[in-house]
């Protein structure tokens, strides 16, 4: 659907555009797509938590987790809806989050890759401008890594 209205500076279309899509969508499919999208974001919040360490002041390494992250994705878990905005938000900056799964070459648990599956239900909930953001951090980690 195309929206007259412009998008926001982090790639979240107007809630009046954005209302008008969710409306035109049939609520079981929004449901399951959010409802995926959901467990996608949960999953490779748990994943980083198990699979990366980040340094500690001390030298030592702990374990990542993600704390505001997951704090931002279960504030939203009785209006998943809101998803799409809270990870178009999420992405909008770059994060010590994308630095620390950066330095430990994990582009696979990068929430930006979950904007940028196209095989995914939720993938056209996200505005085009917020793919873009989302497409242009994923070349900065693969240009300076070099894969």
């Amino acid at each position: 659907m195309a929206s007259t209205a412009a998008a926001d500076s982090c790639g979240v279309a107007p809630a009046v555009s954005r209302r008008s899509l969710l409306t035109q969508v049939p609520a079981s499919e929004l449901d399951q797509a959010m409802g995926v999208l959901y467990e996608d974001a949960m999953e490779i919040y748990e994943r980083a938590r198990r699979e990366v360490t980040i340094p500690r002041s001390d030298g030592r390494r702990q374990a990542y987790a993600a704390v505001r992250y997951k704090q931002q994705i279960e504030g939203v878990k009785d209006n998943k809806s809101m998803l799409v905005t809270v990870i178009a938000n999420i992405i909008k900056k770059r994060t010590s989050g994308f630095d620390h799964l950066a330095e430990a070459n994990r582009p696979d648990l990068m929430v930006e890759n979950l904007v940028l599956d196209k095989t995914k239900p939720y993938h056209r909930f996200f505005t085009q401008n917020t793919r873009n953001v989302a497409q242009q951090r994923m070349s900065e980690f693969y240009g300076r890594n070099g894969s």
